[in-house]
Order: structure tokens, then C-alpha cells, then sequence
């Protein structure tokens, strides 16, 4: 099922989303879907693989501080990346460059989240900007 829905955007927001539907060879519509797809995706279960960061151990949580994607999917985030800068992602391209994305931003908020259980036990030191 879908729904129709109409958006007042600012002028520049609107130019930001017709250049990324243009970077992204695809139509406004398709494109704001990916992107909102993106943002607004539900955040990952707790599961028994991944417990909640505050019940980790100090070990495992500056583990978990400092983890990257792997390595494989790293690549190949930066080659699809790579191909929708030079105009050439094709569609399925950019279903698995929303996916990648996905995944990539999970992990963000996991590692984000498991730093700052480290720094409020003072396992690390609050990042100075």
C-alpha cells in the first residue's frame, strides 16, 4: 500500500533533491522514497547478538567503540559511491547503496552509543572538537 503525500519544501532543499535524483538517474519521487527510506528507517532490534550497549562489559564495549564495518562492504560502499558521483549507478546499484547505507549507519549509532557509555564510565575520554 502507498500513500500520497504532498511536501512544502524550502527552494534549496528542493534543488538538494532534484540534484540527488539526478546524480542518482532517478525520477524526484523515487529518489525522495530511497532517501526518506534511509532516514527514517527503524532502529535495530536488541537481539541476543547484540545485547544493549549498557549491559556490555568494559571490554567488549570499547570494542564495540572503535568497530568498523567490514571490510568488504567498505569497499563496495565506496565503489558504488564512487559510480553515483561519476553518474553511472545504475538502479539496482542504488538498492544496494541505500542498503549499504543502512547497515553502515547502524553500526554508526551502535559504535556512537557504545562511546558514550565508555566515556560516562571513564573508560575513554570525552572527544574534544
Amino acid at each position: 500500500m502507498t500513500r500520497q503525500v504532498t511536501l512544502e519544501l524550502p527552494d534549496a532543499l528542493y534543488e538538494q533533491a532534484r540534484g540527488w535524483a539526478a546524480l542518482s538517474q532517478q525520477e524526484l519521487t523515487g529518489a525522495l522514497t530511497d532517501v526518506l527510506t534511509l532516514a527514517l528507517m527503524p532502529l535495530p532490534e536488541q537481539s541476543i547478538d547484540q545485547p544493549a550497549v549498557d549491559e556490555l562489559n568494559d571490554a567488549d564495549l570499547l570494542a564495540l567503540s572503535t568497530v568498523q564495518m567490514e571490510q568488504s562492504q567498505g569497499e563496495r560502499l565506496d565503489d558504488l559511491l564512487q559510480q553515483q558521483s561519476a553518474g553511472t549507478l545504475t538502479h539496482d546499484g542504488q538498492r544496494t547503496l541505500t542498503v549499504l547505507m543502512q547497515t553502515y549507519h547502524q553500526l554508526w549509532l551502535r559504535q556512537s552509543a557504545a562511546l558514550a557509555e565508555a566515556v560516562r564510565r571513564g573508560l575513554r575520554p570525552p572527544i574534544q572538537a
